[in-house]
Order: C-alpha cells, then structure tokens, then sequence
C-alpha cells in the first residue's frame, strides 16, 4: 500500500510531507545553537569552574538534559567557587597553588567536554546549521577597519565614563584620577586595547558574517566594550587594588598598578573579550542577550580571581586585606591575614613588609615577646628592605631599653584615603573633622580647596574648616611633648613637613614613634620615629595644627592654648605673605603682623631683616635683638640640619640641600655682629648632621669678617657658591696676592655675563 507520508529514496530533492496536526519544524535560523563544548577547557583553565559550570548547564538544557543541566549549573558551580576559595586560603607557596589549580581547571574543563560532547553532536544532527556565505580578504580587512573604528567611537566614551563611576566607588582604595596624566593613560590604554580588540572582532565578523547588518555591528560594539569593562574591572579588584596596597612594600606606590593589568589585558584580554563578545551575541532573542551579558559580571570576576592566583598575586590579597583590618582595628585578625600571606611566599620586598606588619601588630596587641621575634626576623630573615630593616633595628633597641612606656593611640579615628595627587590636605583634615562627627570626606574637601597635582594653600585649609563650623589654630615653635599633650588631651594633630601635611594620632613611648596617618607613604598607621620626624618638621617651624569644634576648646592644655591665642593668627599672616613674592613691599605687612609683639616666632623677622635692609633700624628698635638671637641659636642647635628630609617619611644624610630658614636666620645673626654665635651653631649643625655648600660659604664670609683672610679664602673656594670668587678675589688684594685676586675675580666678572 503505498503511503502519501512516505519519501521517495530515489528522490534526492523530495520533501517529507506532513500532517497538518504536526507542529512546523523550525529552521535553523530561529534555533540558537548551544556553545561548542571545546570552549568549556578553554573557559574553566581562564575563569574556573564557577564560570564554566552554568555555560555547561546551558549546553545540557538546551540539548534536552534537563536534569544534567541543573547539577551542573549548581553544584559544580558550588565546587568551583569552593575550590577558589581553597586556592586563596590554602597556606602553601603560591606557585604550588597555581599549579594545581591550573591541573584542576584542566580536568574540570576537559571533564566537561566529554560528558556534553555526545549530547551536543546529537543536536547538532538534529538541527543542522547550512553553510553560510563566507567573506574573503576584503570583507575581512574591512571588518578590521571597521571593528577598529566603532572600538574607538564606542570607546572613548564608554572609557570616560567608566574612569568616572572607578574613581566615585574605588578612589579610596586606588589611585584612579590620582592625576590628569594617570587619568588620561587609563582612558587611553583602554581605548588602544578595545581598538585592537575590535579589529580582531571585526575581521572574524567579516570572514564569518559578510552581510551582517549596521544595526547588528553596533550592537557588537556595545558588546566588545561591555565585555572589556567588565574584563577591566574584574583586573583592578582582583590585581590593581592588591597590587597597589602591596606598593607600600614595593615602593613603587600606584606606578605598581601599570604592569600588572598591561600584563593582563595583553596575554588574556586580547581574545578573551572577543570570545566573551560572541558569547553574548549568539542568543538571538533580546532576553538571552541580556542574560548573558549579566552572566559575564561574575565570569570576569572568576577570570580575575584565577588570574590572580596563578600569578602569585594572593599574598598581595591578604595584604591589603590585613591593612583595611588594620584601619578598623581589627588587629588581631590582621595578624592571621599577614600571616597567610607569608606562607604565599611572595616577592622578598613585600614578605619583609608583610613581617614587619607581623612585628608591629604583636606590639601594639601587647605581646612584647612575639613583637621582638617579629622584628628579629626582619633583621635576619626578611632583609629585603633596607629601610624596615633599620626601623626594626632600632625598635628592638628602643623595646629591650624601655619595656614598660605607654602607647597612646586615639580611638575612634578612621577616615577613607582619597589617592589624588596633592590631597594630603584633604585627607588629613577630614581625619580630624570626622573624629569629632563631622560627615566631611577627603573628596568633599578636595573639590572646594585643592587643585589636583597642585596642592592646597594653608589659608585655604584654614578657611574651609572655620566655614565648616570648627576652629582652626596654628600653633609654630610646637615641641614634640606639645604634640603628645595634644594627643593625651584627644586631640589629632596635623603637622607640616616639606610639601606636605600629614596626621598624628597617637605616641609610642616604647618604640620612640609617633602613630601617624600619612598618605604619601600609601601605608597605614606609619610608625614615624621621633627622632626622623623632628628633622623634617623643623624645616616647616615644627608647626602643629589643630581642627575642633569650639566647645572642645576647654580640653586643651591651658599652656599650648594660650600659645595658640598668641600665634595662631601670626603663622596664619606669615602664610599669607607667600601670596606675594617675599621681596615685594606688599608682603611686609604680613610678616609685620607675623612678628608678633616680640619676636617669639621669628621667622617673619629675619625674613624682613634679610629682604628689606631698609627695616633694620626699625627691627632693632622695636625687638630684643639679644632674645631673637637666642631663640634661633635654641632652635636650630639640636635636631636640625640640612639633609634631605622631605614628604613619605624619606631621608637621606648622604646629600644636602640649603634651607631658606637656617639662611635667613643666619643672615640675621651676621647682621648683629654676632660671628661667634654664627661659627658655634653651624659647626654644631654640621659635627650632627649635614650642612650645605651655601652655609660653607657663610662660614668662610665669617672668617674674613674677623681678618682671618687664609681660612676664609679656603672655604670659599671649597665650596663654589654664587658671588664666593668676588669675596675672595677682595681678600687675596688685602693679603697682597695680586695673581689669585686678578683670577677670581675675573672669575667673578664672566659670572655675570
């Protein structure tokens, strides 16, 4: 009997027919096909089971294994995660970590493969996909061009916009916007890699899809720059921001945010964001579109933590992760954190960090015992860096010479750390305002009164905190016990140093130290030796700063508060003299205001006395000359020289560099006829410490005013400074030697053409 249903086998080109009760096939181009299984090795080696494992559920529901799918999805995923975590906290060197989790990942992945390999083949034969119309050379240089140019358009501004929503909710663990230079290159290496990306994308397009459609391309593009910033943001997590707060041990502060995320993008990101892009473009209803580019959030992160791990980046996790414990004082459990990171065994520079956090960290928590181990292990074992090798050095002879002092810390300090260039102003004055209530932050400050890369002026400072409600006073020729009463009193205080402003909270009586809040040495509560700091602050006339609500006034120590009502408005008049150039007219009077009645800061009066000759009789008349005198020689005779001491807590007694301070005050003393003074208190500076060529000089000019002729010509000759030639060639033509006189001050005279 014959049957209408039936094909005829000798006819190539029949059809089936079919009962109008049978649903209509579907053709191919209303199917979406499941992803090749392959993809999954390549998947869970880059991103780990937690990404592949859904993708590997898709594949099971869509090629009809309902159940397998949903074990998959979960599960594994649950497994996956698991195992991540494992890798993170597993207390081994960390290339033993990567590499088994790479074998691992390699298992999982091929694993994988084979259980979907025989399902996805029978519904591809199911549902045959016919060949498509394949381009040639042209359409594929043409895609590459135009992948490249729709990278750029899409790019620039989605880069832009993605720099500002960092900076909004990351700024406070990484640089970002830390300056218009660093901003720019984060635009613009986005750009170059999307533009690259895109071309890549585009010759695949323009093999595979020659006719593809103009609305369609777009929506590639919006598909390569979502895929990227993910990509990009997963990188910064997971490596920039650990990177950055391991910079402290390194050194290299955020240029340690470069490397690691140009190596990132440059071995994965290439091909990576291009896979990820057709990933989210196979669906073809809108809805799976959106799911999977949801879905790429956690992929990315998963590819970031794996990235992580593999290249050995986990001990800087647990550092920066110790050091966030560290700022809520949760010192306890940033001990264990430190800890695990060095198990990780990672680079030498920061192993030696991670100890000294250790060795820190057991001090403060009260155990001297483990606090001595901990710093003997710095000085034998973990002598990477120099610096805390010397630091741990001179704690434990500070500890084993006084076991038994006070640390005062204040509790409740906490402010979040703006990285921009020139906001150690802001940070430190949101430190203090948020410590007595104040909602005011880095950022908020930083908007109103500095200039990113250029700082703050003090008056500013002044300015935003009295507008804010608080009193502001400055109090120049503090001490160091007026700041530990400050801080007895539960006061923070702001201190000035060359270029920068930083805040103290507490005192180590024991390790000799001041606990301070420092932002340009990207560190956490810096222990900053007394000894070292004292030297940099008296380059700044050892000014201490305090910002408090007015009806807190009464708790500061009645001595450093009547100073505060004698000075504060002197050294705020004294700043302002800076507005103007110091030998303009207009400054005077500022630095007579400055002066104060009788001289008691007397920076603004050798200043006038060295500026404005015109002034010194009436200098002289109305200051006790002898006082001023004895309050510079009190000054600068201890603790000061002219070394390098400058901002991030850096110093170096191997160079010297001359200080106008010391200058003018020395000025002022040659000007009195004070030549005894002069010669005691430079010698005094320079058997302590380094001096200048420029005091040298002043030393030498000393001895020709006394008639000391050979001397004097010696150092200045010695020290080759400005005008030395003329005042030697005047005294070689009173001791009579015409030659040399003729020679230096020929010498003298080409100098000035």
């Amino acid at each position: 009997m014959h049957n209408d249903n039936q094909t005829t086998l000798n006819e190539p080109d029949a059809k089936p027919v079919l009962n109008a009760s049978d649903p209509e096939p579907a053709s191919d181009s209303d199917v979406d096909q499941p992803m090749n299984p392959l993809w999954l090795i390549l998947i869970t080696i880059v991103a780990g089971l937690p990404a592949s494992a859904p993708l590997a559920g898709a594949i099971a529901v869509r090629c009809g294994y309902r159940k397998l799918g949903w074990v998959c999805g979960i599960l594994l995923t649950v497994c996956g995660t698991l195992a991540l975590l494992l890798a993170v906290f597993w207390g081994v060197e960390w290339y033993w970590t990567a590499l088994s989790l790479v074998a691992f990942h390699i298992v999982c992945g091929s694993g994988l493969c084979l259980l979907l390999r025989k399902p996805h083949r029978a519904f591809r034969e199911n549902h045959p996909i016919p060949p498509g119309k394949r381009g040639g050379y042209r359409q594929i240089i043409t895609g590459m061009i135009g992948g490249a140019l729709v990278s750029l358009l899409l790019g620039m501004v989605g880069m832009i916009l993605y720099v500002l929503l960092f900076d909004r909710f990351f700024s406070t663990m990484m640089p970002v916007t830390f300056g218009d230079g660093f901003a720019a290159y984060k635009v613009f290496t986005g750009v170059l890699f999307l533009i690259l990306s895109g071309a890549i994308a585009g010759g695949f397009i323009g093999r595979t899809r020659p006719m593809i459609a103009p609305g369609q391309i777009l929506f590639y593009g919006f598909g390569l720059l979502w895929a990227y910033l993910t990509w990009s943001f997963a990188l910064e997590i997971f490596i920039a921001i650990p990177g950055f707060q391991a910079g402290a041990a390194t050194g290299s502060g955020w240029q340690s945010l470069i490397s690691p995320t140009l190596l990132g993008h440059a071995l994965v990101g290439f091909w990576w964001i291009v896979f990820l892009m057709f990933y989210v473009s196979a669906p073809r209803a809108g809805l799976k579109r959106f799911g999977r580019a949801a879905q790429l959030i956690g992929v990315n992160l998963a590819a970031g933590l794996t990235l992580s791990i593999c290249f050995g980046y986990s001990a800087d996790m647990f550092l920066a992760t110790g050091r966030y414990l560290e700022r809520e004082a949760l010192t306890d459990k940033a001990v264990r954190f430190y800890e695990i990171g060095l198990k990780k065994e990672p680079q030498p520079w920061i192993a030696s960090y991670l100890q000294y956090r250790v060795a820190l960290a057991n001090h403060r928590l009260g155990d001297r015992e483990k606090a001595i181990h901990g710093f003997r292990k710095v000085v034998a074992k973990y002598t990477a860096n120099n610096e805390l090798v010397t630091k741990s050095n001179r704690f434990l002879d500070n500890l084993e010479r006084s076991a038994d002092k006070k640390r005062v810390v204040l509790a409740g300090v906490d402010t979040r750390t703006e990285y921009k260039d020139g906001y150690c102003v802001p940070n430190s004055l949101a430190l203090a305002m948020r410590y007595w209530g104040a909602d005011d932050t880095a950022r908020s400050i930083g908007r109103q009164i500095t200039g990113l890369g250029s700082g703050t002026f003090i008056v500013n400072q002044s300015w935003y905190a009295e507008q804010a409600g608080f009193r502001h006073d400055f109090l120049p020729m503090a001490s160091l016990e007026d700041i530990k009463q400050c801080i007895d009193a539960g006061f923070p205080v702001l201190v000035y140093v060359p270029a920068h402003a930083f805040a103290i909270v507490g005192y180590d009586e024991a390790l000799e130290t001041f606990v301070t809040y420092d932002v340009a040495t990207y560190d956490v509560w810096v222990e900053y030796i007394q000894k070292d700091f004292i030297k940099a602050w008296k380059k700044q006339s050892t000014t201490l700063v305090l910002a408090y609500p007015p009806e807190k006034e009464s708790l500061i120590p009645d001595q450093i508060r009547s100073r505060l009502k004698r000075l504060s408005d002197n050294y705020l008049h004294y700043q302002l003299h800076y507005f103007d150039a110091p030998e303009n007219s207009i400054s005077v009077p500022h630095l007579v205001k400055a002066a104060g009645d009788n001289g008691e800061f007397f920076f603004p009066l050798t200043i006038l006395y060295s500026n404005f000759p015109g002034l010194r009789k009436q200098i002289s008349q109305n200051y006790d000359s002898e006082l001023v005198a004895s309050s510079i020689y009190t000054y600068f005779e201890d603790n000061f020289d002219e070394a390098i001491h400058q901002a991030g807590q850096y110093h170096d007694d191997r160079v010297s560099e001359s200080d106008w301070n010391l200058k003018y005050s020395i000025q002022y003393l040659v000007g009195l006829q004070k030549f005894d003074m002069v010669e005691e208190l430079l010698t005094r500076i320079d058997e302590k410490g380094q001096i200048s060529p420029a005091m040298q000089s002043q030393m030498g000019m000393i001895h020709l005013a006394r008639g000391e002729f050979e001397p004097g010509i010696d150092q200045l000759i010695t020290h080759n400074e400005s005008g030395n030639s003329f005042y030697a060639g005047l005294a070689n033509l009173k001791i009579g030697n015409t030659q040399a006189a003729i020679r230096q001050l020929s010498e003298a005279i080409s100098g000035c053409t």
